[in-house]
């Protein structure tokens, strides 16, 4: 009788430790993935890098751009009276100046 008692008890030993380790992978599967170090952020962070990256590339060709413009009103006068003209309907004595209005849509 006590030989059957080992064999049953045998199985449970196993089947235990098949649980416990099954518990530990899922565990650290878990942390692997999802955690505060996890594939998960990590692939969220490198999302948000290369954004970032972009964002701050097309920011430093708009800045070169305003240098080029700024550069241009410093030293070429007839650029800057174009802008004048152009941004603020400012004209030559001699010149008049048109605004066309448009109409809003009626319905």
């Amino acid at each position: 009788m006590a030989r059957s008692a080992r064999k049953k008890r045998a199985p449970a030993k196993k089947m235990h430790a098949w649980v416990v380790l099954s518990c530990v992978i899922v565990f650290l599967s878990y942390l692997y993935l999802s955690g505060d170090y996890g594939l998960i952020q990590h692939w969220k962070l490198h999302q948000q890098r290369t954004a970032l990256e972009r964002e701050l590339e097309a920011l430093q060709l708009e800045q070169d751009s305003l240098r080029v413009v700024l550069r241009k009103l410093e030293t070429d006068s007839s650029f800057m009276a174009k802008i004048a003209r152009e941004k603020f309907n400012m004209g030559l004595p001699d010149e008049e100046i048109l605004r066309v209005i448009q109409k809003k849509d009626e319905k």
